[in-house]
């Protein structure tokens, strides 16, 4: 019994991971009008809030899951803890925009180093199996908290404080984390203490990611760059390749490309991607409608994606359930038709009618969001060795922040005149990305029985 109960302290303390990014992420999109009236920033330039922070989010996460694999996880979790809480503080006191950029861009090398070996620490906690997904059904619906949590906030403190508060907010939380990391989070390296950091992969793969998506970001900017931005995608892309290479002979790797061959860790990490994407856009277009288009404030906006939240706590509960009665394909298809049915409802009835209609829309996209979240994760975590762990977990968050940063500027790109028809047809463009993701999960996921061969035979470890 007190393994037990230390086990889901254990949990808790590591839960803070995805609660603090969650809740940063619904914060700053409430507040995203108030601080481009403050600093008199363009649709495109707003974008970099979020941008900025996916950006190194997604660059540095499989740094930071090999990190997670070779040194001690206790200190690497509180060492990401302590960074994502300075730069919390430093974005508070931003006096200009480009200071704001630069903390979120911290922020997010914090969040990398953090959340790879938060996943990789409730893996070494919890048997696979059922127990397992209960405790991953848990660390996918926190997110769901944290999103309440922060659009209850975000209105609160932008509508009647300032929001500069939004990012103050994460200073207590995370120092209360590192207390509690400290007292329960045991010590000890991982069992592989031979790994090292694969030095040319970790600089290629970074600059890569980074590269590659600033490109893509900047496709939202109408300021007769468009060579510039080539040059930056064909960058990335090349940078890409060149790690891939380099993947395939190196000795420690940071990608070991045989961790492909695993069942369902490709499209698993696909789905993730596409879906956050989803995600992602489709908070930053209902923020922008809410608030420029209907003329509602904060606390209303705030109000009105409350039912994302309380939908998402409702998919994470049900998703373990689902996954042990239907298997994993059958629980990913069904969150994915909710999410965009919830999607189709905002479109049809919230757009040009009341903001009833978008709350009601967000909560059932809510469901599907969590749920899909939930069975990604199970599936992309699946068979992997304990000396692997953080780098399963690393190329998760990876596909994850990536989608959100490209998703939030397919948002801007597609709704950059700000009219109710372009955001029409970003929600429309969201609903084909969701068909995509489901014909990849309907073919690759793992049936019910399926699933079950998978959890009796023998886990080989990744080498």
């Amino acid at each position: 019994m007190k393994s037990r109960v230390r086990s889901t302290a254990i949990l808790v303390v590591l839960a803070v991971a995805p609660l603090m990014g969650v809740l940063d992420f619904s914060i700053v999109n409430i507040a995203l009008p108030s601080i481009r009236r403050e600093f008199s920033l363009t649709p495109a330039d707003l974008q970099w809030v979020v941008s900025a922070y996916a950006f190194t989010f997604a660059g540095f996460l499989m740094l930071g899951g090999r990190i997670a694999d070779i040194f001690d996880r206790k200190v690497v979790f509180m060492s990401g803890l302590a960074i994502f809480s300075a730069a919390s503080l430093v974005g508070g006191l931003a006096p200009v925009a480009p200071v704001i950029w630069a903390a979120r861009a911290v922020q997010g090398l914090g969040a990398a180093i953090l959340a790879p070996v938060a996943l990789a620490l409730v893996m070494t906690t919890f048997d696979e199996g059922e127990e397992r997904n209960r405790a991953l059904a848990v660390f996918g619906t926190i997110p769901a908290v944290g999103f309440t949590a922060g659009v209850i906030l975000g209105a609160v403190l932008t509508g009647l404080a300032s929001w500069r508060w939004i990012f103050f907010v994460n200073v207590p939380i995370g120092l209360m984390a590192l207390s509690a990391a400290a007292w329960l989070l045991p010590r000890g390296k991982t069992s592989s203490p031979t790994l090292r950091i694969d030095l040319a992969g970790s600089i290629l793969g970074t600059v890569g990611l980074v590269t590659l998506v600033a490109g893509v970001t900047r496709l939202a900017a109408r300021d007769n760059q468009a060579l510039f931005v080539l040059l930056l995608i064909g960058a990335g892309i090349a940078l890409l390749a060149a790690f891939l290479h380099v993947e395939r002979s190196a000795e420690d790797a940071i990608l070991p490309l045989s961790v492909f061959r695993l069942p369902m860790i490709g499209s698993a990490n696909l789905v993730a991607g596409l879906t956050i994407a989803v995600t992602s856009g489709l908070v930053f277009t209902l923020t922008l409608v809410v608030q420029q288009v209907m003329g509602y404030s904060p606390i209303a906006t705030g109000a009105a994606f409350l039912p994302a939240g309380v939908g998402g706590m409702v998919g994470g509960t049900l998703a373990a359930r689902a996954v042990a009665k239907i298997g994993l394909r059958g629980t990913a298809l069904t969150s994915i038709a909710a999410f965009a049915v919830g999607i189709a409802l905002v479109i049809g009835f919230g757009l040009s009618g009341s903001i009833v209609w978008v709350a009601a829309g967000y909560g059932v996209a809510g469901i599907g969001i969590v749920g899909t979240a939930v069975t990604s994760m199970i599936a992309a975590t699946m068979r992997i060795g304990q000396e692997r762990r953080g780098l399963a977990a690393g190329l998760l968050s990876t596909s994850q922040q990536l989608g959100g940063g490209i998703g939030a500027a397919l948002a801007a790109i597609i709704g950059a005149s700000a009219t109710l028809p372009s955001y029409r047809t970003s929600l429309t463009a969201f609903i084909a990305l969701l068909g995509i993701a489901a014909m990849i999960v309907g073919t690759r996921f793992a049936s019910r029985t399926e699933a079950s061969e998978l959890a009796h035979q023998h886990r080989p470890k990744v080498a």
